[in-house]
């Protein structure tokens, strides 16, 4: 059976449901990505539970809303593309320039800081060269390993640090071991649980640097859809202000590994201009 006749019945069924909104009585409805929301240690199970919880908290001043998710998996850019055909009605992801101008932003961080600060994996014996780097400048002396359609790469790119990029995610860790580039730049929240992902890969968490840039997760809805950014934010800024944001946050064991290391850390921060700033500078100096 080909793929597209395997899915065919789930499409059917997920979108007669949308088109029957009686099926859900009272209830209205907004669609998302498929998550895997079972698996604490997976991204998708606290961005999930934290949009329930804005919709929980603002249920008062709109209506009960569930969440129906898409039936297959997709990729940052076809995620994007159905927002913009109002396939989906929420999408989180970090910011962009580009994102900021083709939907609208809930400018509430997801994430807090963590997102903005990252560490890198390496293979072990290059430990000794990243204890030489001191700037970004001795950065760029190296490759780093990154998502073709992930910011970190325009960021990296905008900041003349040479990468290799990959659509898959579980490449870039194969691709790494195999020297393929030198470092994979990951978040401070993600990279506890990902260094022994692959055991047999034998890769290191480098411990001497710690990358920093703006790089803030938000959800982001159709610029037509301004009642569901409002609500967002009005949710969000209840869970903030009563505490439930911060609860839900600190269940989650490698954020609060996270927060600890943003706390604790010693290492030398090495700065990366954000997109903005980097074409303003650019521009700044034809001028």
């Amino acid at each position: 059976m080909s793929i597209d006749r395997m899915y065919a019945f789930p499409l059917i069924l997920f979108f007669c449901l949308i088109l029957a909104p009686h099926a859900f009585s009272a209830t209205s409805h907004i669609v998302i990505k498929k998550t895997e929301t079972q698996d604490i240690t997976k991204e998708d199970y606290y961005f999930k539970h934290v949009l329930e919880l804005a919709l929980v908290k603002s249920q008062p001043q709109y209506e009960q809303t569930a969440i129906l998710e898409l039936p297959k998996e997709l990729f940052e850019k076809r995620l994007q593309s159905e927002l913009m055909k109002k396939s989906i009605d929420v999408l989180w992801s970090p910011t962009s320039p580009d994102l900021e101008k083709e939907f609208l932003p809930v400018k509430i961080s997801l994430l807090k800081e963590l997102n903005n600060y990252r560490l890198l994996l390496i293979r072990p014996e290059m430990q000794p060269q990243f204890s030489r780097v001191k700037t970004l400048a001795d950065l760029r002396q190296f490759k780093g390993g990154i998502g073709s359609q992930w910011n970190d790469a325009n960021i990296m790119e905008a900041n003349d640090l040479p990468v290799v990029k990959a659509v898959a995610y579980e490449a870039l860790f194969k691709m790494l071991a195999a020297k393929r580039f030198d470092y994979f730049s990951r978040g401070l929240y993600q990279i506890q649980t990902e260094v022994n992902l692959y055991p047999d890969l034998k890769l290191a968490m480098e411990q001497d640097l710690m990358l920093h840039y703006q790089n803030e997760v938000y959800f982001f809805v159709h610029k037509d859809n301004k009642q569901l950014a409002e609500r967002l934010t009005l949710g969000l800024e209840i869970a903030l202000a009563d505490g439930s944001f911060d609860e839900l946050f600190n269940r989650i064991p490698r954020y609060q590994w996270g927060v600890s290391q943003l706390q604790t850390s010693t290492r030398r921060i090495i700065h990366l201009d954000p997109i903005e700033r980097k074409l303003s500078l650019d521009m700044a100096g034809t001028q």
